[in-house]
């Protein structure tokens, strides 16, 4: 038995019958739990320090999730929390919310033909929802401007010391734009397709939180529109399920702010070449040996795809 099983069944007070490893993210090593009794959790850890530098710590991401749900935001409920010794790293333990993960079943099974045309409006009604989470309680999470944002993006970049000419186009462009303050809100960071559990009936739940921090509301909606988050169903603006309009209701729905959709159009230029400047960090993570991994080296192909997203949206002021 391994350190870490024998400390979850410790602290849980029960055995584990199966621990079965599920893909991470950046930051996170997670687990599926199943009990002898047959109840599933989800723990999430960190365990290799400063291995992602924007993600937030995992106990910050427990705290958040509890109080969005308190907010009445769907979130897996935390069962408990740990901060242990190297060994067993830093983290949380949730419940296993039933559903699925995977865009190209959700975007093209049968079984979810029911709620697809319902999401758009049900994805933007419950980030309205995040949106209105109070935010004195969440004073340890880093509060970043447009300006900053873009600031930070363009130091990263430089680093490489690769010029990648649409980039610089796209910095340039976003430079000279105004940005409307609709005042500060709990951004998630990484509101998309791959973070919503989604059941037949309707969105379950949002996952990882490690991006969170405090900022512009259009952050969020203009990051579900980049067009690599539509999986394919690249006319349909909406995370790849609908119409914009259908998602702006449904924010507006359960909100005071208006969307401007010409703001919403800046963001999401944003978060496309946020985007491609992650899949240059992932590429080169590869190619300078810190990491040997081909799907960090075939990652490097998307950065061509949002410089044709950029130059259309630039160009052609193509943002479907």
């Amino acid at each position: 038995m391994s350190i870490f099983q024998d400390f979850l069944e410790s602290s849980l007070k029960q055995k584990i019958k199966n621990l079965i490893p599920l893909t991470g993210g950046a930051s996170a090593d997670i687990n599926r739990i199943i009990l002898t009794n047959n109840k599933e959790l989800i723990v999430r850890r960190s365990v290799i320090k400063d291995e992602a530098v924007m993600a937030i710590p995992k106990l910050l991401e427990a705290k958040i999730q509890k109080i969005v749900k308190s907010f009445g935001a769907p979130v897996p409920e935390i069962i408990m929390e740990f901060s242990e010794a190297d060994e067993i790293g830093e983290g949380y333990i949730m419940e296993a919310v039933s559903g699925e993960t995977i865009p190209r079943k959700i975007l093209k099974n049968d079984n979810y033909e029911y709620i697809r045309d319902k999401l758009p409006f049900e994805i933007g009604r419950s980030l309205a929802q995040i949106h209105q989470t109070e935010l004195d309680r969440l004073q340890e999470l880093e509060q970043v401007s447009f300006e900053e944002s873009l600031n930070k993006l363009f130091i990263i970049y430089e680093n490489f010391n690769q010029p990648q000419p649409v980039f610089d186009l796209a910095f340039k462009w976003l430079e000279t734009r105004k940005i409307v303050d609709y005042g500060k809100v709990l951004v998630h960071g990484d509101y998309r397709f791959g973070n919503f559990i989604i059941s037949e009936k309707k969105l379950e739940s949002i996952i990882d939180w490690e991006l969170a921090h405090i900022g512009n509301p259009m952050e969020d909606l203009g990051w579900l529109c980049v067009r690599s988050w539509r999986f394919g169903n690249i006319e349909k603006r909406a995370a790849g399920l609908g119409d914009i309009d259908d998602l702006i209701a449904g924010y507006e729905s359960n909100s005071k702010i208006k969307v401007d959709k010409s703001q919403l159009d800046i963001w999401q230029l944003y978060g496309s070449l946020k985007w491609g400047i992650i899949c240059m960090i992932q590429t080169f993570a590869h190619l300078s040996g810190a990491v040997n991994s081909l799907e960090k080296a075939a990652i490097g192909r998307r950065v061509s795809e949002t410089e044709f997203d950029l130059m259309n949206m630039i160009k052609n002021k193509n943002f479907l």
